[in-house]
């Protein structure tokens, strides 16, 4: 039957048959991970499963090996006997990483039907910090989950009766505030194996960031995230920067009008991507997120040195080898980003930070920061939407449309701007008013002033003509700029490595769908 006596209670066979057509069935027990494009304008959503299903997989990787090593509590479940091949050990769940909880049978109580026996479905559960993971039994679990349940919020008790079952009731966080809560049955081996998942997975619903990290003092303030530094708890490592986003904040700026509804998984999807690829050393590093009904928070490498911006304001103009060093830096990212078919649209002084304070020949490089307008290109080979800072915007950006496209040469142009002002210590286009400046810009008409480039090589300025033209089709790419003769003249490529990445090779960009 459903139910067995015991010594210590009443338990739901875990022998009981699960009717095959319920396995078959293409259902989640939690919510489905889905991306933005399935957001109901006017709702908000959590982030974190939007960016679980648009990160391509081998990013979630680096997310789940860089931050801790799997802790496998489950052996190998069968589809047959699902709880009784499982393999549970003692559960120490982990802040960073996942914690692999097993296999087991759940139903959303409500749906039960006559037949108890029909009504479970067979799942393998994986925690990621308050996140609850769910995949089919013969999934790789190093691929994308089927559903998750954000942990916060929800109650995780025994169940009064059933001594190896376990209850979870939540509501679900994209519906109204008049919010029906939902109720989860879990059915597993034993009591011990109950016990400790409701230990975990009580511990994950109040766990908050305070938990996680040990915050240093304010760096910054934005329009709705502040940059601290911090430090893992109970860890030797070193500090980090934790970009921590006030989610209240965030959509209402999105109801506005004022921000786009995927600004922040595009931006963690592309930093993500850039930092598990080949050419990490070219990018800020994001090392972690955490989320919490109030909070998105990134956890990225932290930098000693500061930004470009701040670099030439205190020397005004550089020597043309210091510049050829940091341009073949930025370079260096937009060859990757070209490669991997991202553009990041918001190239300039203040998103590019100095790893080390330059204090002499070959002491000095730098990493492109900052991807909150980044995007991937699409399937077309084209991104869409006008974006970026104006003094630094590609002419083809001002010009599109609506709904028209644009290549990620985009970038090119403003590491044009980036490179003039590195050599005479002024940008390229001036307006008194935002309308003349875009118009300046628009026009992309660029002079090489007499007196302010008296010192300044030929090769310099023809290089910056090239990165300032105003047709992309002949403008100038990443690849080619790097082999421009005041880069490798300057600079020989047998002398850039120097700890750092290879030159990416120049193929076609890829796209993501």
């Amino acid at each position: 039957g459903p139910v067995e006596a015991t010594p210590k209670g009443i338990r739901l066979s875990c022998s009981m048959p699960i009717n095959p057509d319920i396995r078959r069935r293409e259902e989640n027990l939690l919510f489905p991970v889905e991306g933005t494009e399935s957001w109901t304008k006017g709702n908000r959503y959590l982030i974190a499963p939007a960016l679980l299903s648009q990160c391509p997989v081998n990013v979630l990787q680096y997310f789940w090996d860089e931050q801790g090593s799997l802790e496998d509590l489950a052996g190998d479940p069968s589809i047959n006997d699902i709880p009784a091949t499982s393999n549970h050990g003692q559960m120490n769940p982990q802040y960073f990483g996942r914690t692999i909880l097993g296999a087991a049978a759940g139903v959303e109580i409500g749906k039960i039907q006559k037949d108890v026996a029909c009504d479970w479905l067979p799942r393998v559960f994986v925690l990621c910090q308050n996140y609850l993971l769910e995949y089919e039994l013969d999934d790789d679990i190093n691929s994308r989950p089927h559903g998750f349940l954000h942990l916060q919020n929800t109650l995780i008790t025994r169940h009064p009766i059933f001594v190896n079952a376990l209850e979870i009731e939540y509501m679900d966080p994209s519906s109204s505030i008049l919010r029906p809560k939902r109720k989860l049955l879990f059915r597993l081996p034993s009591e011990e194996i109950r016990n400790s998942w409701v230990s975990v997975l009580s511990n994950a619903a109040t766990l908050g960031i305070n938990d996680i990290y040990e915050f240093h003092e304010e760096m910054g303030h934005g329009r709705y995230a502040s940059i601290f530094k911090a430090q893992r708890v109970s860890s030797a490592g070193s500090e980090c920067a934790l970009k921590v986003i006030d989610k209240n904040e965030f959509w209402g700026r999105v109801s506005s009008g004022r921000e786009r509804v995927d600004t922040l998984v595009r931006e963690v999807a592309v930093q993500a991507t850039l930092t598990s690829g080949e050419y990490q050393d070219f990018f800020v590093k994001i090392h972690g997120i955490f989320e919490t009904t109030e909070n998105f928070v990134l956890e990225l490498e932290l930098l000693d040195g500061t930004d470009l911006f701040r670099h030439i304001s205190s020397k005004m103009v550089l020597e043309e080898y210091e510049a050829a060093l940091i341009m073949r830096d930025i370079l260096m990212s937009l060859a990757t980003t070209r490669r991997l078919g991202i553009a990041h649209r918001d190239v300039k002084l203040a998103n590019i930070l100095m790893c080390t304070d330059f204090n002499g020949p070959g002491d000095v490089s730098v990493k492109l920061a900052d991807y909150g307008m980044g995007t991937f290109v699409g399937v077309d080979g084209l991104v869409r939407g006008r974006c970026g800072t104006p003094g630094y915007v590609a002419p083809e950006i001002l010009c599109a449309g609506t709904n028209c496209g644009y290549g990620n040469k985009v970038d090119l142009f403003s590491a044009g701007v980036v490179m003039y002002v590195l050599l005479c210590g002024y940008e390229p286009f001036y307006g008194e008013t935002d309308a003349q400046l875009i118009a300046a810009n628009k026009a992309a008409i660029i002079e090489f002033d007499e007196l302010d480039f008296a010192g300044v090589s030929d090769e310099a300025k023809d290089l910056v003509a090239q990165l300032l033209d105003s047709d992309p089709r002949s403008r100038i790419d990443a690849a080619e700029a790097l082999q421009h003769p005041w880069i490798v003249n300057r600079i020989p490529p047998s002398k850039w490595l120097n700890g750092r990445s290879q030159t990416p090779r120049n193929n076609e960009s890829c796209a993501v769908s």
